[in-house]
């Protein structure tokens, strides 16, 4: 699964927002990720990735794909 297409569906699954409307550029506040949301949806990316992320300041969900893609 791309990584995008995995971040779609955690975050329908975090916050309800109808899959169809998360796009790469949707942003933390379009998504109504707060700061726990946020952090799970790290901790899922880690576990379904096996990594690490160091930097997890992103402020689109196509920014948080390129830092998994390049962790």
């Amino acid at each position: 699964m791309a990584v995008f297409e995995f971040l779609r569906k955690a975050v329908h699954e975090l916050v309800g927002v109808p899959e169809e409307e998360i796009r790469p550029e949707s942003t933390k506040e379009e998504l109504k990720l707060d700061s726990f949301d946020v952090e799970e949806l790290v901790i899922d990316v880690e576990k379904e990735y096996d990594i690490y992320l160091t930097d997890t300041d992103f402020d689109t969900l196509g920014e948080l794909a390129r830092l998994v893609m390049a962790a």
